[in-house]
């Protein structure tokens, strides 16, 4: 049991060198440039299984959301769940389902954190530098504990700080469910992520894109 836990404190060492070489070298924050164009929106989730993982990419058609193709892999998960380092987990499945489309995206939405992350590197940021694409991250729960809710109404907000510093927004997307925790990736800015989470959500909490690559991964895991 000690070599286990000696193990986990290696790789997680390791990983946490990683991201912040990466945080270096490839810029993610609340400033970053937005992307000219869009035209097409990706979306990426897994669903999990007994040592093995689905990742699912879906790619739509902006502004109408129309649905053009999606890609999927089964993988073993061979990385560890540790808080703040779910990139190392989870990318690995997303770039093999990201690897079976035929169209590059000109946007991903990722289910999980951007800049607002203790590291101000979190999984959206990590994944758009590795795949080249601007990222924007979209979480169903904060980092953090003290996180203002926003009033019940569509696009109402409340900033998420971090040592002072405004990292992302809680969002309320649809009336009468829970906010959603947005922030900016790679190449992209916190407005702007924002305006694009409220323009690709309809009638459910989260954004059309991330949506369904929910449901088509926990649909391929019952079946897979």
């Amino acid at each position: 049991m000690e070599s286990y836990w000696q193990d986990i404190n290696d790789i997680e060492k390791s990983a946490r060198f990683i991201q912040q070489r990466m945080k270096e070298r490839y810029h993610c924050g609340t400033s970053s440039p937005d992307p000219f164009q869009i035209r097409t929106i990706a979306g990426a989730d897994a669903a999990y299984g007994d040592g093995y993982g689905i990742g699912v990419v879906v790619l739509l058609s902006y502004p109408f959301l129309t649905f053009i193709e999606h890609g999927y892999a089964k993988r073993a998960v061979l990385f560890p769940y540790i808080p703040g380092l779910f990139a190392f987990r989870e990318l690995p499945l997303i770039m093999a389902a990201y690897e079976k489309l035929s169209k590059i995206p000109d946007l991903l939405m990722i289910e999980g954190h951007g800049y607002a992350h203790p590291q101000r590197y979190g999984y959206a940021c990590h994944a758009g530098a590795v795949l080249g694409i601007p990222t924007i991250g979209i979480a169903k729960r904060p980092m953090i504990n003290e996180v203002n809710h926003p009033g019940s109404d569509r696009g109402m907000h409340e900033e998420m700080l971090m040592g002072g510093e405004v990292t992302g927004i809680a969002l309320r997307t649809t009336k009468g469910t829970p906010p959603v925790y947005v922030s900016a990736g790679y190449q992209t800015s916190l407005p702007f992520a924002c305006r694009m989470v409220l323009e690709t959500t309809r009638s459910h909490r989260l954004p059309e894109p991330i949506r369904i690559a929910d449901q088509l991964a926990r649909n391929y895991l019952k079946y897979l």
